[in-house]
């Protein structure tokens, strides 16, 4: 089956993937414990960026913030990136939206995120969505497979791109099964999701969305600063929604029209 396609979704600068609807296997049996136990999710069909949002995307909407600032005589832009002088790679905001209009979007919480994909008449992909986007419809280790070769961004040496970000789309050996660029490495990437280390013993088997209370908001995929093991398409993460950190991002989903009611 080839479902390697893209759609543009509500924005037409935005592109999209859609990941048909159907069933696949969710978690791993041979890995961390709160990735127990495998079993099999029905999603609905659904779009899901082929990349991470950019420095460049994610100021269009600060931008619109900080001219609503203006008229209202606001003391602070909401939802302001952290800046991060320290690390020339990725540097001050809004500077670093020029000067690295291409890197995936640091510094922002999980509310930033969902307040940038309601903004754009979208959501943040559920755990679920994001694993089945990642891995497809087998036990793929990393998105391009069951290879070791780093086609990441990782802490590994020699990927390219050492102790720092790199733009989105660098690694097209990396895409996964549906085409979807850098799913392992580069930043961790927000999820719509409440994380619990037990939530797979009761996972709903159709379009799970999490638990529905928690601390932390889960994170997917691996970043920059991390070794090639922690960015598998089954390794969870999690932090505290309102952290801003310089190795966390994320990617936006869409409910397919033909799944709505």
């Amino acid at each position: 089956m080839n479902a390697n396609f893209c759609v543009n979704a509500e924005d037409e600068n935005i592109e999209m993937i859609l990941i048909p609807a159907g069933t696949f296997s969710m978690g791993s049996n041979a890995r961390a414990a709160d990735e127990r136990p495998i079993h099999k999710v029905h999603l609905s069909a659904y779009y899901i960026s082929k990349y991470e949002v950019t420095n460049a995307e994610y100021y269009e909407f600060w931008h619109s913030l900080e001219k609503e600032k203006t008229k209202n005589s606001q003391s602070q832009i909401e939802h302001t990136p952290e800046s991060f002088s320290h690390l020339q790679h990725i540097g001050s905001w809004p500077e670093r939206a020029s000067e690295f209009p291409n890197h995936p979007i640091v510094g922002v919480s999980w509310h930033d995120a969902k307040a940038y994909a309601e903004w754009k008449g979208m959501r943040l992909p559920t755990e679920a969505e994001w694993e089945k986007a990642a891995r497809g419809y087998s036990d793929r280790i990393w998105p391009w497979g069951n290879s070791m070769i780093p086609n990441a961004n990782t802490s590994e040496k020699n990927d390219g791109f050492e102790n720092r970000i790199a733009p989105v789309g660098s690694y097209p050996k990396g895409k996964s099964f549906y085409g979807v660029m850098d799913m392992a490495g580069n930043v961790w990437e927000w999820t719509a999701d409440w994380y619990s280390d037990i939530y797979y013993l009761h996972s709903p088997k159709q379009n799970p969305k999490g638990p529905e209370v928690g601390s932390w908001r889960v994170l997917r995929g691996g970043s920059w600063i991390d070794k090639l093991t922690r960015c598998s398409t089954t390794f969870r993460f999690y932090l505290y929604p309102t952290l801003k950190t310089s190795f966390v991002g994320f990617r936006l989903a869409k409910t397919a029209e033909t799944e709505k009611k």
